[in-house]
This record gives structure tokens, sequence and C-alpha cells, in this order.
């Protein structure tokens, strides 16, 4: 059976919503430059699209599906997978929030996701690959 965990969203990111609204309603509003209209509409509706459809889905036949909007999607097999650890590096991921887990795929960086609760996300991966490390485990 399938498992899905929504990601964390931070303040920040409902702050950059918000402005990024603002900027089009202004602009619309004032009968601003098409451009900036067109380019702050865009923006903000790929924002809010990311909002709704950042998502990790840990598959019942053993895979870790990873989406984000109209980012690729990517997946890794839960048996590939040999470490997790809590980070807050702030580098472009299909992550919502700065509350963040680097997932390893054997010593290398697969990619950095922001589970909702971190703690039951690594709790079902470990379930299905318990040869899964936590690096830094305090926080688990």
């Amino acid at each position: 059976m399938d498992r899905e965990f929504k990601s964390k969203v931070d303040v920040w990111y409902h702050a950059v919503i918000f402005v990024m609204a603002a900027i089009t309603i202004i602009s619309f509003i004032s009968g601003g430059e098409p451009m900036i209209m067109i380019v702050s509409l865009l923006v903000t509706m790929e924002l809010i699209h990311m909002l709704l459809t950042t998502w990790y889905r840990i598959t019942g036949d053993g895979y870790l599906v990873v989406h984000c909007s109209f980012f690729p999607e990517k997946r890794i097999k839960v048996e590939e997978i040999s470490a997790v650890e809590a980070t807050a590096m702030p580098v472009s991921s299909y992550a919502l929030s700065l509350d963040r887990l680097i997932v390893y795929k054997g010593n290398v960086q697969w990619l950095l996701i922001s589970p909702k609760d971190k703690k039951e996300f690594v709790r079902y991966l470990k379930k299905l690959n318990p040869e899964i490390r936590i690096k830094e485990s305090g926080w688990v």
C-alpha cells in the first residue's frame, strides 16, 4: 500500500506567495507593464501549484517517488537509499521548507526533501529498508 507524505511548508514560502500575489494584483489594478503583469501572474500561479502538488510517496512496490509541480518526478528504490540526514541547506530542491532531509544513494546526496512529519517518514523508510543509516541521529 502506498503512503504519501506532504511537504512541510515554511512561513517564508507563504510570504513569497503573498508578495507575488500583491505584485500581480497591483500591476493589474494600476495598468502596469503587460510583461510585468504576465510574469508576476505566472510566477504566482507556479508557486501556488508547487504548494498544492509537492509530495513524497513511498509505494507498495518499494519506491520513493518525489513530486513537485511540473518538475520531473524523481524515483528511487527504497533499497537503494543508504542514509538520510537532517539539514537546512537552502539550495534548490523538491522542498518547501528549510527543515529538510538529505536522501543518500550510496555515498552521494540524491535529493533534498522536506516531509511534514520527518520522523514518521524515516520510520516508514526504515520499515522497508532497515539498513538505512540515520546521520546525526539526535533528531529522530
